[in-house]
């Protein structure tokens, strides 16, 4: 398994394993060709080589055979493809439509089909509390998706049988994902992803999961069903050992690193908390300051506007001195001027001159 799929967060890793595993048992000497219902990340086409088409109600940025379309109301022919596969997906379809679902995910199945996911298992529901407790005491969040298995309620896993079984399939299960690790497993996980510093450390942690706890995990009580339905004419998988073992030290010792982490991550979330306080009491300060910057500003402002009436003030009465100084000057050369006529009538009269 390549390093990529191996740091997939281990709820999802775990769910298409289980499902890879399965057609691994199916396939011949060629690829199969599958349906992803509800496949819209095209997850399933890191895990195999088969050649899988993908069918949603919501587009994605995946293209390549992607399909838009209803899970009720599949846009195929009959027994158009080998394999039928939904991972986590049915708990997600309305009640209403559940059996809808299930007989065209038969119907388009020419082999089988084989819906992994949580069902109304004694415990699961109240897991699934617990587990949105934790998002909402500790992280102040709800999740979406396990909004809406409360909303809709867990499908029961012997009606999906039943109908399976009234399309003439024949029909086996086999569980993964013991509860009680996946709750502490996903209270780990939403935690390392509610903080940036740890989502790089959170790859790390899903990978040890995924290589050293998947094979381990399948004590009873398990979280998630894997429902294969076989049609008529195909031959049953052989589950057997499909599951791996679930002994007690499988169990137990695998998990000591990830409660030694789990330690450490508690002493960092004491310590985030502490300088959470401290960079309040920051942003409070900073904020103080700001706001008497603002006030500073408008004062400023407030002189500024002043000083430029006054300035407007000055240049009008720079205009007006200009304007007296301009008649003071033109009174003047006016002054000048007269004298010197009345010299010049003077010396004229004084010489007898006629002009006088």
């Amino acid at each position: 398994m390549s390093d990529d799929v191996l740091r997939l967060p281990f709820d999802q890793y775990q769910r298409y394993r289980m499902v890879a595993d399965v057609l691994d048992r199916l396939r011949g000497d060629g690829p199969l060709r599958v349906l992803d219902v509800g496949g819209r990340t095209a997850l399933l086409r890191r895990f195999v080589d088969d050649r899988v088409t993908l069918v949603d109600m919501e587009p994605s940025d995946v293209t390549e055979n992607m399909v838009l379309g209803d899970g009720a109301r599949l846009p195929f022919q009959d027994n158009a493809f080998d394999a039928v596969c939904a991972f986590d997906t049915l708990e997600h379809v309305p009640p209403g439509a559940r059996e809808a679902f299930v007989t065209e995910c038969a119907r388009v199945a020419g082999g089988w089909c084989i819906l992994a996911g949580p069902y109304a298992e004694p415990g699961v529901a109240r897991g699934e509390e617990l587990l949105q407790k934790f998002l909402k005491d500790k992280l102040n969040t709800v999740h979406r998706y396990l909004d809406e298995h409360g909303e809709h309620g867990l499908p029961e896993r012997a009606l999906v049988t039943k109908w399976f079984e009234q399309s003439g399939a024949s029909v086996t299960s086999v569980g993964h994902g013991n509860l009680y690790r996946w709750l502490f497993m996903m209270s780990v996980e939403l935690f390392l992803d509610e903080d940036p510093a740890l989502r790089d450390f959170a790859g790390d942690v899903f990978a040890y999961y995924n290589e050293m706890l998947y094979a381990s995990d399948a004590a009873e009580p398990v979280y998630r069903h894997v429902v294969v339905a076989t049609m008529p004419g195909r031959e049953a998988p052989n589950l057997a050992g499909l599951a791996g073992e679930n002994s007690e030290t499988a169990l137990r010792d695998p998990m000591v690193p990830i409660a030694m982490m789990t330690t450490e991550v508690a002493v960092f979330d004491r310590e985030r908390a502490r300088l959470g306080k401290v960079v309040h009491d920051l942003e409070a300060i900073i904020a103080d300051r700001d706001e008497r910057l603002t006030e500073h500003e408008v004062e400023r402002d407030e002189l500024k506007d002043g000083l430029d009436e006054h300035r407007a003030v000055l240049a009008a009465r720079d205009v007006d001195i200009e304007r007296y100084l301009a008649r003071i000057a033109e009174q003047q050369a006016r002054l000048d001027w007269f004298p010197v006529k009345v010299l010049v009538k003077l010396r004229k009269l004084l010489s007898g001159s006629s002009d006088a």
